[in-house]
C-alpha cells in the first residue's frame, strides 16, 4: 500500500511540474564551470534555437548571454533556465538570474546522467547543456528545491572547520619533520600526547639540551605540560633516550628555533579554533531533528552527522534515495575507453565532496562494525581484493538509502533480528558476544538499538569498538 501511495505521489509531482512547464515557451540549459558556462536553448516545438553557446563567468559574459537569449524571446516570463547542482560554480549565476527576475531551477546531476546514458551520448559540457534544455522541455528534470534557513550557516561552519583541519594537519606534519631532524627520539618517548611533545621540544630541541637540563626543571615542565600525567619516571626516560640518541648536534640556529615556536603557536591556535567551531557546530546541529536521528546510525559521529544534515539540507526536497546518491556523487562512472570497462567501483565524484566524504566515513566504520553492512561488504567483495573499492562504494550507496529513510521518517536506526537472522551463525554469534546490554547510564560509549524476534527493543554498546566485528 505504501509503495502504491508513493507511486501516486511521484506521479502527481511530475504532473505538477509538467503543468508548470506549459507556461514557458523557451528552455535554456546551462552547464556551469569555473571560468565559463556552456548553454543551449530550445523552444516548445523541440527545436534548438541555440545548440552550442558559451559565455565567460563575468558580468560582461552574463550580459552577453542574456542578450543572446532575449534576442530569441523578449518576454522573460516565457523562459525557463536550468542548471545542474555541481558545487559552487553555478551558485552566483543562479542567484544573479533570480535577482534579475528570471525563472531558474537547479536539477539533480543524475537527471542529466540518466538522460545522457539513455540517448547514448558522450559526456561533454555542450552535450550536458543541451540535455538540460531537453529535460526542462520534457518535464523530466528532478528539481532541487531551495533550502530552508539554517542549513547554509551550519554548512559554512563545517566547511571552515574542515579547512582548518587540513591546515592544522599540514602544520603538524611540518612540526614533526623538525622533531625528526633535531630530536627523533622524542617520538618514541611520546608516541601520543602532542601537548607534552610540543612543550618539551620547544624548550629542549636537541638531545644535548636534555642531557644538560636541570632535572627538577625538566620534571616541572613535564608535569605542567601533561597535567601531572608525567613526572620523574618520564624525565629519566627522556634522559636515557637523549644519551642513546644518534644526533650529535648540540644546538640549532635562531631561525630554526623561530620556525619551531611559530609552528607550535600556529598548531595551538588552529586546534583552539577547531574546538570552538565544533562546539558551535554541535549547538547549531542540535536544532535539526535529523541530526539526532543520524547519531543513532552505526559509525556516525557528531561532526559526520552535522555534515550530512548540512549538505543534504531539508530532506523534503528529495523524493527518493537515489537523489542522495547523486548529490554525493556516488553513482557509478560507466565510462568506456576502447574495449576496457570500469569494473572496480569508480564513481562520478560529481556533487558534494563533503557529503561524499562523510558517507564514506560512516561506510568504512559500518563495514567493520555493523554485522548487516559487514555481510553486505563481504558479499560484494566476494574474496576479490581488486573489488575492495567497489564493495566500499556499494556499502556507501546502501547507506544513502538508510540515511534517506532515517531523515525522511525521523526514525531511529535499529539493528533488526530479521536482518541478522539472514547472516551466518558465526556472524550472529560474533555480534551477540560483542554487544553488551549491561552498562552504566553515564557511559561515553555509543549506544545502539537491537530489535529481537519478539519485537522488543534492547539498548546496547559494543564491548570494544576497536575489536568488535572487525574482519
Amino acid at each position: 500500500m505504501s509503495c502504491f501511495r508513493g507511486a501516486i505521489q511521484n506521479r502527481l509531482r511530475k504532473e505538477n511540474f509538467m503543468q508548470k512547464q506549459d507556461s514557458y515557451d523557451y528552455y535554456v540549459g546551462i552547464d556551469c564551470a569555473q571560468n565559463k558556462h556552456d548553454f543551449a536553448m530550445k523552444n516548445n516545438q523541440d527545436k534548438f534555437l541555440i545548440k552550442k553557446g558559451h559565455f565567460s563567468n563575468t558580468l560582461q559574459g552574463y550580459e552577453k548571454f542574456l542578450n543572446t537569449v532575449l534576442s530569441k524571446c523578449l518576454d522573460k516570463d516565457k523562459i525557463l533556465f536550468g542548471m545542474e547542482v555541481t558545487g559552487i560554480y553555478g551558485t552566483n549565476l543562479y542567484e544573479r538570474l533570480k535577482s534579475d527576475g528570471y525563472h531558474v531551477v537547479m536539477i539533480f546531476p543524475d537527471s542529466v546522467k540518466n538522460y545522457r546514458d539513455y540517448k547514448r551520448l558522450n559526456k561533454t559540457d555542450k552535450i550536458d547543456s543541451a540535455c538540460i534544455a531537453e529535460l526542462l522541455l520534457n518535464g523530466d528534470a528532478q528539481i532541487v528545491h531551495a533550502e530552508k534557513n539554517g542549513y547554509t550557516d551550519l554548512k559554512a561552519y563545517i566547511r571552515r572547520r574542515n579547512a582548518l583541519k587540513v591546515t592544522c594537519t599540514q602544520e603538524t606534519n611540518r612540526f614533526l619533520a623538525k622533531v625528526c631532524l633535531y630530536f627523533p627520539d622524542l617520538l618514541k618517548v611520546f608516541p601520543s600526547g602532542r601537548a607534552t611533545l610540543k612543550a618539551i621540544f620547544s624548550i629542549y630541541p636537541t638531545p644535548y639540551s636534555i642531557i644538560e637540563a636541570d632535572f627538577n626543571e625538566l620534571v616541572s615542565v613535564l608535569q605542567k605540560a601533561s597535567k601531572n600525567k608525567f613526572g620523574v619516571d618520564k624525565a629519566n626516560e627522556l634522559i636515557h633516550a637523549a644519551r642513546n640518541s644518534i644526533v650529535v648536534r648540540k644546538s640549532i640556529s635562531d631561525g630554526e628555533l623561530y620556525n619551531i615556536h611559530s609552528l607550535i603557536d600556529s598548531i595551538d591556535s588552529l586546534e583552539s579554533e577547531i574546538r570552538n567551531l565544533e562546539k558551535i557546530i554541535d549547538s547549531k546541529a542540535e536544532e535539526f531533528p535529523a541530526y539526532h536521528v543520524l547519531l543513532t546510525l552505526t559509525g556516525c559521529g557528531k561532526i559526520t552527522a552535522a555534515t550530512i544534515v548540512a549538505e543534504i539540507g531539508d530532506i523534503s526536497r528529495f523524493h527518493k534515495a537515489s537523489q542522495i546518491v547523486s548529490l554525493a556523487g556516488l553513482y557509478g562512472d560507466n565510462s568506456k575507453s576502447g574495449s576496457s570497462v570500469n569494473k572496480r567501483g569508480k564513481i562520478s565524484k560529481k556533487g558534494s565532496r563533503y557529503l561524499r566524504h562523510a558517507i564514506y566515513m560512516v561506510a568504512e566504520f559500518a563495514r567493520r562494525n555493523n554485522p548487516i553492512f559487514k555481510a553486505y561488504f563481504t558479499k560484494k567483495k566476494n574474496g576479490d581484493r581488486t573489488k575492495h573499492i567497489l564493495a566500499v562504494n556499494a556499502v556507501a550507496n546502501k547507506l544513502c538509502k538508510v540515511i534517506y529513510s532515517l531523515m525522511k521518517n525521523q526514525s531511529t536506526y535499529i539493528i533488526q533480528y530479521r536482518d541478522l537472522a539472514k547472516l551466518s551463525e558465526s556472524t550472529q554469534n560474533e555480534f551477540f558476544q560483542n554487544a553488551e546490554t549491561d552498562f552504566s547510564a553515564k557511559t561515553r560509549r555509543k549506544k545502539y538499538l537491537y530489535e529481537d524476534e519478539y519485537g522488543e527493543l534492547h539498548e546496547f554498546v559494543f564491548k570494544s569498538i576497536k575489536t568488535a566485528l572487525i574482519e
